[in-house]
């Protein structure tokens, strides 16, 4: 809506010495903070000493004119230092004002002369906020009541979401503008608080389905926010934006007294907080704190909308306490509402979708439950809301969203009871097979419900070999997920590719193995492929929620060729066979997960998830055979510490007996030019091998805390990335009595180590990170540096 507004504020000017008299004064123009650029409403403008005058609009734009010779506008607004400017009589003037925060300072709570009160507030609320954060107390118990509502907004008008909402929360929607508003998502829970974790006690979600919710998951995240100002961070969306209260707060904020108050009886010192650096993750927003304990009594902020974060627009959040016999104040209820633009899904009739989410909780609710004829208070009866939700879900929008989250989330293009996929199998290049084609199905539910078919058939045109491969999966019926399936495949596959690396392979765009991403990033076209041939069955089941196990059956026969010699001495084999039992265990903490038929995605979170593998084999190469045993887990989380985001993912295993070197502990290598947690950057296809090893990967992205800093710079909301990897085994000699090494690969006897530092958030969507080898860079054929580049879209 701004912008149709300078356009039409242009349009004016240029049709101006049509339009006006020829001693006519016109000034046109918007107020807006000087702090965080926020259009201010109400401001008094009007000509020194006279009585022609306006008050803004909402946006903060005005229009005065008079015929008299006055040369001097004045800006005044209750909070803001009156500011003056000059105009020429007669002539047309287009400007933006902006108004300072003026700092009214109480002379009753002075400390001492010179000095802020407001700083020495902060300062006791700061010390004293463990003891008023009555959350974080073991007797603490509440129980409350959460809404959550997610609004698709087609109105291209500046904060329509949030005013749509106001309307629904009162009933009297504009009946122009509820045929472009349409409800995603509504629920209503209650939940029992103690000690700052709820408990779901029960929970009424009204939205079109299952997969409209997991594309409301997709597109927003977690929506299920928890906001404690007493923290030095609020999380929202994985983003740590720093709280007023915060220890160091004041290296972000600035503190104005601007007023005290009596309420019921106590005095409160109300503190206007303003960011120091508009592009840094804080608030600007007011709070009144209690002159008796320094407790917070009412707060609001809100998001600057300069800051380095994504897609969300006017975040607010509210929150009061009230206090109580024993004089704490405690928590009476919350309220974030927000936007978020998804142009992608725009059309030519709404270029800019608007989703507004709104979140609130209540809590002391009374335990009696009286049903109302509004779903969650929305304002909506429910049947009107089922028909809005069976509506959308034939919209263009809605349609090219649900057809994004399909391959997003499973990697597979839905095409009636076929799915496509997985995506990345389609095409890839290697000098082993020059263009490789392949065209991969599966059936989905439509077909049938508890039944899976799939497969692939690609064609080489270097080789003019036909490599294929099939699978059929099977859910056996009950409340838990129980699967079994089996496949056989006749294919290449890289030389490092490691059957147990689930890990890794969670992410639905990701093989393991070469496909048409790793083509299209390479360094060079790779050779170290090879033929496998493979059978494989596997029984899966989720023993509760966070935990399941699979048990694999495998039976592989490996292919010699260049790059996959089997040699030993002046023997040669064309193959070996290996057969195994693996037991995978899967463990996480409170992860949310959406099932797609027989596929099952995860969602992303701050928990740790943890793998515990163990596998029993034997290999036959040859007249000789042997058996071993192998022992491996990791751990991965995601983690906020303070204004950073931290990745790490610890790995470590052991293998028990002699077996050939295609066996062995190989850490994941990377012959690309793009970035992944789970690689080593500079280190190439089975460099290196183990047969005991702890491999430890690290990065740390910063939200701009330099950047935000560099004038211009800082306008581009870039942020800094840093990256730590390193690996560590040993390797004993025995193997080489059954294969020799090729020359490719070494004994990772002494720690490899790489570090990078880059930019991320680069056109919000791009990291580039420059990466150093600090390890073995004597060796040939090894880069000892390089720029590495990921595609991922963040908050």
């Amino acid at each position: 809506m701004k912008i149709l507004q300078n356009i039409f504020v242009l349009i004016f000017f240029l049709s101006g010495s049509y339009a006006v008299y020829a001693q006519e004064t016109l000034i046109v123009g918007q107020v807006v903070d000087a702090t965080d650029q926020t259009p201010i409403p109400d401001v008094n403008v009007y000509f020194k000493n006279t009585v022609i005058g306006m008050k803004t609009n909402e946006e903060g734009y005005f229009m005065l004119r008079t015929m008299g010779q006055e040369t001097t506008v004045v800006f005044s607004c209750v909070g803001y230092k009156i500011k003056e400017i000059r105009v020429k009589p007669g002539k047309s003037v287009g400007t933006q004002v902006e108004l300072h925060e003026e700092n009214t300072l109480l002379q009753e709570v002075f400390v001492a002369p010179g000095v802020n009160p407001a700083l020495e507030i902060m300062k006791r609320a700061r010390i004293l906020r463990k003891v008023n954060d009555v959350t974080q107390s073991d007797a603490y118990l509440s129980e409350g009541k959460i809404r959550q509502i997610v609004l698709l907004n087609k109105l291209n008008r500046h904060n329509a979401g949030r005013k749509i909402y106001e309307q629904l929360q009162t009933g009297n929607l504009n009946p122009s503008d509820s045929s472009l508003v349409v409800p995603l998502y509504m629920s209503e829970s209650n939940v029992l608080v103690q000690k700052n974790t709820r408990k779901l006690q029960n929970e009424n979600i009204f939205t079109s389905g299952e997969k409209s919710r997991n594309i409301i998951r997709q597109l927003l995240g977690d929506t299920d926010f928890k906001i404690d100002f007493y923290d030095n961070t609020i999380s929202i969306y994985g983003k740590n934006i720093v709280s007023p209260l915060a220890g160091g707060s004041g290296l972000y904020y600035d503190f104005y007294l601007t007023d005290s108050v009596y309420n019921a009886g106590r005095k409160l010192y109300n503190i206007r907080f303003r960011t120091k650096n508009a592009k840094n993750l804080a608030f600007a927003g007011d709070m009144k704190i209690d002159s008796a304990t320094y407790a917070i009594a009412d707060i609001s902020a809100i998001l600057p909308a300069q800051a380095n974060i994504n897609f969300i627009r006017n975040l607010t959040i509210n929150q009061q306490f009230k206090i109580n016999e024993s004089e704490r104040w405690i928590p009476q209820s919350e309220s974030i509402t927000l936007s978020m633009n998804y142009e992608l899904l725009g059309d030519s009739l709404h270029p800019k979708p608007e989703i507004f989410v709104c979140h609130s909780f209540i809590y002391d609710m009374d335990k009696i439950q009286i049903p109302a004829e509004n779903f969650a208070g929305s304002g909506i009866r429910q049947q009107t809301l089922e028909e809005k939700l069976n509506t959308v879900n034939n919209t263009p929008l809605i349609k090219t969203a649900k057809w994004l989250a399909d391959v997003i989330l499973t990697g597979y293009v839905p095409a009636g009871k076929i799915d496509v996929g997985k995506i990345q199998q389609i095409a890839r290049v290697n000098d082993v097979e020059g263009l490789r084609l392949t065209m991969p199905l599966r059936t989905n539910e439509h077909l049938w419900k508890n039944i899976s078919v799939g497969g692939y058939v690609g064609y080489g045109f270097k080789s003019n070999e036909l490599k294929y491969s099939g699978n059929l999966q099977f859910r056996i019926p009950g409340n838990r997920r129980r699967i079994v399936g089996a496949s056989y495949t006749n294919d290449y596959r890289r030389i490092d590719y490691d059957y147990n690396n689930f890990e890794y392979r969670e992410n639905a765009l990701v093989s393991g193995d070469e496909d048409f991403t790793s083509s299209i990033v390479s360094v060079k076209s790779t050779w170290k492929l090879s033929n496998r041939k493979e059978w494989s069955g596997f029984v899966g089941n989720e023993w509760c929620n966070g935990f399941e196990s699979r048990l694999y059956y495998r039976n592989n026969d490996f292919l010699s060729n260049t790059a996959l010699p089997l040699i030993h001495g002046t023997n040669t084999y064309s193959s070996f066979g290996q057969q195994s039992v693996a037991l995978a265990n899967r463990i996480s903490f409170h992860e949310r997960y959406y099932d797609d038929h027989l596929q099952r995605i995860y969602m992303s979170g701050f928990n740790p998830v943890i793998y515990a593998i163990a596998e029993a084999g034997k290999y036959q190469l040859g007249n000789a055979s042997g058996e071993y045993e192998r022992l491996s887990a990791s751990i991965r989380q995601n983690l906020r510490i303070g204004m950073a985001n931290v990745r790490y993912l610890l790995e470590a295993g052991m293998l028990l007996g002699n077996v050939p070197y295609t066996l062995l502990s190989v850490p994941s290598g990377n012959e690309t030019f793009g970035y992944s947690l789970y690689k080593y950057s500079l280190m190439n296809y089975m460099e290196y091998a183990a047969d005991e090893y702890v491999n430890l990967h690290t990065d740390v992205t910063l939200n701009g805390l330099l950047l935000n800093q560099i004038p211009l710079i800082k306008h581009l909301n870039l942020r800094e990335l840093a990256s730590f990897k390193i690996a560590y085994g040993s390797l004993r000699d025995n193997h080489a009595e059954i294969t020799d090494f090729p020359d490719y690969l070494s004994p990772l006897n002494k720690p490899y180590m790489e570090v990078g530092v880059g930019v991320t958030n680069i056109f919000r969507f791009l990291s580039l990170q420059s990466v150093w080898r600090l390890t073995d860079t004597n060796k040939t054929d090894v880069r000892k540096w390089a720029v590495k580049a990921n595609i991922s879209v963040n908050f």
